[in-house]
């Protein structure tokens, strides 16, 4: 059977790490977790989440250094609480994170056409995910060097316009220590952590780095990259840009591209193309990166039966999951319709969030039963302390999470919310089905497939 090629080193696990996060989507989130600060303070909010990320990121670490495979997420859960469970969250968790995509063509699509009206921006998504698709078909090498550029012009581009804001606006900061009350604090690190997305996807990259050591080193090296650059970014926009400019921003006849505005501020014209060019990359950069990693992800699954075996079909030329790509893409398609169709974009962020603070809670869970149940497997990567740091993302996360789908929020938003609640609640509902109903019949199949397989190879060897 044809597998997957070991080719990518430290530089391309940590502009993997970053992709899906520099997305334009995050923009958004910057301004939409200001609004819930009393101050200039959004970098406190951004710092607090990329410390947890950090935490649970570390509780990846861990648990891959024991099983190194593309399958990692859904084989860690089954190593602890049992398959059915590992299959269920697995697949509410990706499904949830996928839901960036439409978002992030959305928020594009406005972006582009402040410089380009007399063109169709849905034409410049089409042309780069076809680019994109293609890429990545060729093989991991082609795929992770185009993440590299992008990613790492991404990082330069974006530390480099935010001092250039703060020079603008000679570094003075209105109440950069203010944060107003703990219920709106918890709500701006809940909605900061969605800026953190799928950093931990790296990890399906195992069977294709060429020492699965570099996975936590590049995981934590993507974090510190990204928390600097969020907390740069998103203070240089408020401070740049007019309360009444953020507010416009987030109302629903307003358009989501801060971003823009922020760069038309700053350069004129020349700012607006920059940003514009920005937010391609940010999105071709998210794009590429959730297409590389959540296709390994299907990939594993198929190959391990918990999904229809044709989704592990690898390329007979490149060995890349070109089926789990199609799958990947067809299922981006249907959530970009949903935002074109409703313009809810913060339930998006809403989705992201729930599901991160799901998965982390689940990991967390998973070091702890393993530290009991499997004491004795080597581990090349551990968390120091014990069980703590673990119990401290499990108790935060718990938190956060309850604040972004029960929690108090605007007015305005309490419809995204809503609709949150129910993507997730349906995405649960449509997996556990699959997992009970489905699945079952499948295997059987599969199984007796491949019995009826066995004694014909026999009674033509021995003829």
């Amino acid at each position: 059977m044809t597998e997957l090629r070991r080719a990518v080193g430290l530089r391309t696990v940590v502009s993997t790490g970053a992709g899906m996060a520099l997305a334009t989507v995050t923009y958004l989130s910057f301004i939409e977790l200001a609004s819930y600060l009393a101050g200039n303070s959004s970098w406190i909010a951004i710092l607090t989440a990329g410390i947890m990320a950090v935490l649970a990121g570390s509780c990846f670490a861990e648990l891959n250094s024991m099983f190194p495979t593309a399958a990692g997420i859904k084989l860690f859960i089954e190593k602890a609480f049992g398959e059915k469970a590992a299959i269920i969250i697995s697949g509410v968790y990706v499904l949830g994170q996928l839901s960036i995509i439409g978002a992030e063509i959305y928020i594009l699509s406005q972006g582009i056409s402040q410089g380009f009206p007399q063109i169709n921006p849905l034409l410049f998504a089409v042309i780069f995910g076809l680019i994109l698709f293609y890429l990545n078909l060729r093989g991991i090498k082609i795929a992770g060097t185009t993440q590299d550029i992008i990613a790492y012009s991404m990082f330069f581009g974006l530390i480099a316009v935010s001092v250039y804001g703060f020079y603008r606006i000679d570094f003075n900061f209105i109440n950069p220590f203010e944060i107003g009350s703990l219920d709106g604090f918890i709500q701006a690190v809940a909605i900061g952590m969605s800026g953190f997305i799928a950093f931990e996807w790296v990890i399906t990259m195992s069977e294709e780095v060429t020492n699965v050591k570099i996975i936590p080193k590049g995981m934590m090296l993507a974090l510190g990259l990204l928390t600097v650059t969020y907390a740069l970014f998103s203070m240089a926009m408020t401070s740049v840009l007019s309360k009444e400019e953020l507010g416009w921003v987030l109302k629903p006849e307003g358009l989501p591209i801060p971003h823009i505005l922020y760069g038309k501020r700053l350069l004129g014209s020349f700012g607006l193309y920059f940003m514009i060019a920005m937010a391609l990359l940010a999105s071709l950069t998210s794009i590429n990166a959730g297409l590389m990693t959540s296709s390994r992800f299907i990939y594993a699954m198929a190959r391990d039966w918990s999904l229809p075996k044709f989704m592990a079909r690898l390329h007979s030329t490149y060995a890349t999951p070109w089926v789990a790509m199609v799958v990947v893409t067809l299922y981006c398609v249907a959530v970009t319709a949903f935002g074109f169709i409703t313009h809810y974009i913060l339930c998006m962020i809403l989705i992201i969030a729930a599901a991160e603070c799901m998965i982390y809670i689940v990991i967390a869970l998973c070091v702890i039963r393993l530290r009991y149940t499997e004491p004795d497997r080597e581990r090349d990567f551990k968390i120091k302390g014990g069980i703590v740091f673990p119990v401290i993302v499990i108790i935060v996360y718990g938190i956060v999470g309850g604040f972004i789908l029960f929690g108090p929020v605007k007015p305005q938003d309490v419809l995204d919310q809503k609709i949150a609640l129910f993507f997730i609640l349906g995405l649960l509902v449509l997996a556990t089905f699959y997992v009970f109903a489905v699945l079952p019949g499948m295997r059987e199949k599969y199984r007796k497939t491949a019995e009826a397989r066995i004694p014909r190879r026999r009674r033509k060897g021995s003829a």
